[in-house]
């Protein structure tokens, strides 16, 4: 069953990948959130890899970078793992994602890109 989709595909994605940032952000700043902000940025990752079938171009770059993360069979582990790791090795792979040159800022400029006009 094909739902009833109110918001355009890239505002929607770019709305969840700032959910995502923001969350781990919280957890690097926050020690002691840790746990609970990578399980709510976890939480938006289904309904991400759901929205993304509308755009396989989109949703391939997406596999590409974050395959591990959403795609992987062990998706869910890895976020449960990020959130329990130790704090150094949290905060390099929390710059991987959440950089100046991360992984988030590149998916956004994908998915904004798949609404651009030709």
């Amino acid at each position: 069953m094909l739902s009833m989709r109110r918001t355009e595909f890239a505002a929607f994605v770019a709305d969840l990948l700032d959910f995502i940032e923001e969350k781990i952000r919280e957890a690097i700043e926050t020690e002691t959130s840790r746990p609970a902000a990578i399980a709510e940025a976890a939480g938006a990752v289904a309904q991400l890899r759901d929205r993304l079938r509308e755009n396989e171009d989109v949703q391939a770059t997406f596999i590409l970078l974050l395959d591990a993360q959403m795609y992987d069979a062990h998706a869910a582990q890895w976020w449960a793992d990020l959130a329990r790791m130790d704090r150094p090795e949290f905060e390099k792979l929390a710059a991987v994602l959440v950089g100046p040159q991360g992984a988030l800022e590149a998916l956004r400029k994908v998915a904004s890109a798949a609404n651009a006009p030709s």
